[in-house]
């Protein structure tokens, strides 16, 4: 009975964090989630519509300096090198248009955490980018001085991402061992005192608790800026230095985190991690928004993260100039959000039909 009872109330009105840690608990089972994820999409559509946002992707502008790689990350695989998109201002203009094309309006510029580079590097492809049409948020971890965000505010920067990943202390140095958890929460203080919109990640499957996640998103909440949460869930490679000690999260508990921040975040954005496979899952858990089920800039020759669709119609490949090209699954990603009941930005349904 109390399951029914915060899920009613929380249609109307934000659950409190012992509420959340509830539905955590209480939802594992198909009669605990499925109610907990039509509460979730009721929430999204009062409160923000039905419209799903799919945004392009400009990665790896620069080589991640943090060492050691975080747990989880492909720098840990054995062999693994480390794919810079070295992307030249004058060739953004061509970038810029490859994406539109695809009905694409807004892209993420991220890439490896370099502090002597970062800032000033980003803020000169956001500039580029911004003056060809495009509306761009960035995330490359804490690389980013005041300066550095103040002058992005000026550039009319959508967001700047500071992911955390998880809040637990003891977690975030075991499979973050080269970062730093204070760093990450200066810069996110710094994000949002200067009036620029915040974006953060919480990831699910790396040891932490329910209460720990539950702490983590109303930590988050406290940001007046707070623009956008993406929950990813923990992905264990071969060869990686997680495999044999953790396994891979479920996507169905990443779900279930996504419904639970929806029913405490009413008006943001909530993205989800990875890529196009699971839409129909995130778009049941109150999600509105992705940037891996989008079109993305890729080197060619160089294995795209949507090889295995790649046998099915519907993978555009746009030429981008000097050896680079625009890869969209925006058609599946599309026909996928559709049949879940939502739409997609005009712009991209136009360009898909």
């Amino acid at each position: 009975m109390r399951l029914e009872e915060i899920l009613e109330k929380s249609v109307e009105e934000e659950i409190t964090p012992e509420e959340a840690i509830y539905l955590f608990e209480n939802t594992q089972a198909p009669e605990g989630y499925l109610p907990l994820f039509k509460a979730a999409c009721t929430v999204r559509k009062e409160e923000m519509g039905n419209v799903f946002r799919l945004d392009g992707f400009v990665g790896a502008s620069m080589e991640c300096k943090i060492e050691p790689p975080c747990c989880y990350c492909w720098r840990t695989k054995p062999g693994h090198k480390w794919g810079t998109l070295d992307i030249r201002p004058e060739q953004i203009p061509q970038i810029a248009e490859g994406f539109k094309k695809t009905g694409t309006t807004t892209v993420e510029i991220g890439g490896g955490t370099d502090p002597e580079k970062s800032g000033l590097v980003i803020i000169e492809l956001l500039r580029h980018f911004k003056e060809s049409g495009l509306n761009v948020w960035v995330n490359v971890g804490p690389a980013l001085e005041e300066e550095h965000i103040r002058e992005m505010k000026k550039l009319d920067v959508e967001a700047i991402t500071c992911s955390f990943e998880t809040m637990n202390e003891e977690v975030f140095s075991r499979v973050k061992p080269g970062d730093s958890l204070k760093k990450r929460k200066q810069l996110a203080e710094l994000i949002d005192r200067n009036g620029v919109s915040l974006n953060s990640v919480l990831m699910v499957g790396l040891g932490e608790s329910y209460k720990d996640r539950v702490a983590h998103l109303f930590y988050l909440k406290g940001f007046k800026n707070f623009h956008r949460l993406s929950v990813t869930c923990l992905r264990v490679f071969p060869g990686s230095s997680l495999e044999g000690q953790m396994s891979s999260a479920s996507p169905l508990e990443g779900a279930r985190t996504l419904a639970i921040a929806r029913l405490i975040f009413r008006n943001i954005y909530i993205s989800a991690g990875g890529g196009y496979q699971n839409i129909p899952l995130w778009v049941m858990s109150g999600v509105n928004r992705m940037t891996h089920a989008g079109a993305h800039l890729s080197k060619k020759g160089q294995p795209s993260r949507f090889a295995d669709l790649e046998s099915l119609a519907g993978i555009e490949h746009i030429d981008a100039g000097n050896g680079y090209e625009i890869i969209s699954p925006l058609s599946i990603s599309t026909c996928y959000i559709r049949s879940g009941g939502m739409d997609v930005e005009p712009s991209i349904l136009k360009a898909c039909s």
